[in-house]
């Protein structure tokens, strides 16, 4: 590549006279006070780092922020502004931990790495879930508290990037120059960190014939890193939550049952059909979308939309995956794997092309030492138990809704893998009380960490040891159960909290109706 990289500095504007350097675009999407060409703000403290250990930088400056306020939607219009500037590398010391704002952001992060924008973000100094830095299409970075890492250094952390999305830990206490001398010596923060990384990719992107994909860049640096435990094994990238779909081709095995809730994402299509027809129809759509692909280039038209990821939902044999597999790769396609019982190990070759292979393993887990506890989250939880029967997904796609048209965010994690699909957490099935208690730990955390107003957990009602008022729930708000009587089968919905039973009754079925009449009911014992 051209061993000029152009760098975009996302944050609250650039002053070149400390950088002695021309800026090549300055723009402010977020207006406010005229700095004076000298102040070391965060955005120049950040162009500073990326300058002083990648020199061959073009730097750009795109202001979002005033006195370090901005807002999710002016960040995604400097992602939209970057893609359309050219820019190789958005450097983004920022965040946000508003979960309201997570499928905004998602988006936008998700077109913009589509469009071949790299994304290098600073994950939030406190340790909460950070957008867009815990999204799998940008590189997330956080600081080394250890003291480990000197000037120089960063590393990579399989563990974190698992469970928080965070890749790489980096030295952040760096000594700029300025242009006329100046010494000035970073704190550690996870703002400062970043810029060093981005400096990293560039360095990266200049050796390159081209432009590595994200996942092959995060191998890369993994390559480079210090490693003190002398791990010289670049790791497969595993993914908590697969939320770079942009757009899916959804094959559902025709013995699988799936929900009505719309997915998170665009779908190309979605059919249901015999698990050993899926390789078959998965290339015929493929071919189908390369020559609507061909004609609109031909026609000069941009194409917008491309199917990035295949999703399969059900039980398939071990041959037909195989066969899914070697298309995937073959065409550059991500592939989610839905399945209760079966697990797939895709063969290494998949793995060297640097696609996602998604399927259900740990999960929201993490050991007890490291839960916050639900009552000191100060999150309001409610605990949902059901029969196998109910589109739990549904229901609960429309209770989020209810909940948020009042300005309420809840985060939500049920343990049936499909729901990552629908924007929730899956979480592993409790098959005891103490199991179902240690997920409720384990939710606080998460939902603690996620910065929302509530928390819902959800578990099938035979996978608790029993539903009755007399087993008693640690730090659980309210609990509902949502069963179907076998005699009638209508469903009979109990609400109770710690004082006890508060209501009881039987619908015939779960419309959005009954879903806002259940909603009201529990929106009510929250605020009383």
């Amino acid at each position: 590549m051209n061993g000029k990289i152009h760098v975009a500095i996302i944050d609250d504007g650039v002053n070149a006279g400390f950088l002695n350097t021309q800026l090549l675009y300055n723009v402010e999407i977020a207006h406010g006070d005229v700095e004076d060409g000298r102040t070391l703000n965060h955005g120049t403290l950040c162009a500073a780092i990326v300058q002083t250990y990648f020199p061959d930088a073009i730097i750009s400056s795109v202001k979002i922020m005033n006195h370090r306020k901005g807002n999710a939607a002016q960040l995604c219009a400097a992602l939209d502004w970057c893609v359309k500037h050219g820019v190789q590398v958005a450097n983004i010391s920022l965040g946000s931990i508003n979960y309201r704002d997570r499928g905004m952001l998602r988006e936008a992060v998700n077109n913009a790495a589509m469009a071949g924008l790299i994304m290098v973000c600073a994950a939030q100094n406190g340790g909460l879930l950070t957008y867009p830095a815990s999204f799998a299409n940008v590189i997330g970075v956080r600081c080394d508290h250890s003291g480990i890492l000197t000037a120089g250094q960063y590393t990579y952390d399989a563990e974190k990037a698992f469970s928080s999305g965070i890749d790489f830990t980096a030295f952040a206490k760096h000594e700029l120059i300025g242009a006329a001398g100046e010494a000035v010596q970073c704190p550690n923060s996870n703002s400062y960190a970043t810029p060093f990384v981005t400096a990293q990719v560039c360095k990266v992107l200049q050796k390159s014939k081209r432009v590595p994909s994200i996942e092959k860049l995060k191998h890369i640096l993994h390559k480079y890193s210090y490693h003190p435990l002398q791990d010289t094994i670049i790791p497969v990238m595993r993914y908590g939550h697969p939320d770079w779909i942009r757009r899916a081709y959804v094959f559902i095995e025709d013995c699988a049952i799936s929900s009505k809730a719309p997915y998170y994402f665009q779908t190309q299509c979605e059919a249901q059909l015999p698990g050993d027809k899926i390789a078959a129809i998965f290339e015929q759509a493929i071919l189908r979308e390369r020559e609507q692909q061909d004609t609109a280039l031909e026609g000069g038209q941009r194409v917008y939309g491309l199917t990035d990821t295949i999703v399969l939902l059900g039980e398939m044999e071990p041959v037909s995956l195989q066969e899914v597999e070697q298309l995937a790769s073959r065409y550059g396609k991500n592939v989610v794997y839905i399945s209760k019982n079966q697990r797939h190990i895709p063969a290494l070759n998949f793995s060297s092309c640097y696609l996602r292979w998604w399927q259900q393993e740990g999960g929201l887990f993490m050991t007890r030492e490291k839960a916050i506890a639900i009552e000191d989250s100060r999150i309001p939880l409610i605990c949902i138990y059901y029969d196998k029967g109910i589109d739990i997904i549904y229901f609960l796609h429309e209770l989020r809704g209810e909940f948020a048209r009042d300005g309420y965010q809840s985060w939500i994690a049920v343990d049936q893998s499909a729901a990552v699909l629908h924007d929730m957490e899956y979480t592993l099935p409790s098959n005891a009380s103490n199991g179902l208690q240690e997920l409720l730990y384990n939710a606080g955390t998460m939902a603690y960490n996620a910065y929302t107003d509530i928390a819902i957990l959800c578990v099938e009602a035979t996978n608790i040891t029993h539903c009755t008022k007399e087993r008693v729930l640690l730090d659980v708000d309210i609990e509902l159960s949502i069963l179907v009587k076998a005699e009638t089968e209508r469903i009979y919905i109990s609400i109770r909290t710690e004082q006890g039973y508060l209501k009881e009754g039987v619908l015939s079925n779960l419309n959005v109706g009954d879903i806002g009449g259940i909603y009201t009911y529990l929106e009510q014992l929250l605020v009383d």
